[in-house]
């Protein structure tokens, strides 16, 4: 009784933590634009890397991600990570919330320290936007329709949602909420994404083991740089 009241102390925190993000994400100077154009491409390469939690503070960004299951406090971290795709009708003028991109990825070398050696695989189509005006060159930025899955022995885990935060254009990273982390540290900030509980909830005896039960809130330690392909041109982002 007492792990599970915990439990949901840390559920409710992070949900209010969420909301917090969110809120300061939406209501920030008015917006005054409802149109963007996004230019570029035609092809996008979004490549991972982070400041590894434990790391000493000059061990150097490494590349990959961490994602982060904030309710239990277990992660899986990735050495590669990438995902990629068209831009949508470049040059087109549309209404924030439209799509920019559309993405498809991979992730290679994810470990648990409980579980060892996961697969994570996206799923689907991801799509990318842009929500509300910039600021000192940074748009409010969304990567929509996110979903993944992630198999360890005995634990089979679905994510979905979407991911929070910021484009710059001069240097082409899209950042996350709650990033970048500085090395030693980890980030707890919610993007939007939780564990699902379809196509399945969390499934096996191992899964039980840890704790890990949808609607867990899983937080992204890392960053993702546009490397545009050959033949392609990094993403410009006007107004209207």
């Amino acid at each position: 009784m007492t792990r599970r009241l915990t439990r949901l102390a840390t559920s409710l925190g992070a949900s209010a933590v969420s909301a917090v993000v969110v809120i300061t994400m939406t209501t920030t100077a008015a917006q005054a634009g409802t149109t963007f154009t996004p230019s570029g491409g035609p092809n996008l390469t979004f490549v991972g890397s982070y400041d590894r939690p434990g790391d000493a503070p000059d061990a150097g960004i490494v590349p990959g991600f961490l994602l982060t299951d904030i309710d239990i406090g277990q992660s899986f971290n990735c050495s590669s990570v990438s995902v990629a795709g068209p831009v949508v009708n470049s040059g087109a003028s549309r209404a924030y919330h439209a799509n920019v991109a559309q993405l498809s990825g991979q992730a290679a070398g994810c470990t648990n320290p409980f579980y060892g050696a996961t697969t994570v695989t996206f799923l689907g189509t991801w799509g990318v936007t842009i929500t509300g005006d910039p600021a000192n060159g940074q748009w409010p930025a969304k990567l929509t329709n996110v979903k993944a899955k992630l198999s360890a022995v005995n634990c089979d885990i679905y994510i979905e949602g979407y991911v929070v935060g910021r484009f710059d254009t001069t240097t082409q990273v899209f950042a996350p909420a709650g990033n970048p982390v500085a090395g030693g540290a980890t980030s707890s900030a919610p993007t939007g994404l939780t564990i699902a509980s379809t196509p399945a909830p969390p499934t096996g005896s191992m899964c039980a083991t840890l704790d890990f039960q949808a609607g867990d809130t899983i937080a992204i330690t890392g960053t993702f740089t546009n490397v545009p392909p050959p033949g392609s041109m990094p993403l410009t982002l006007t107004s209207p």
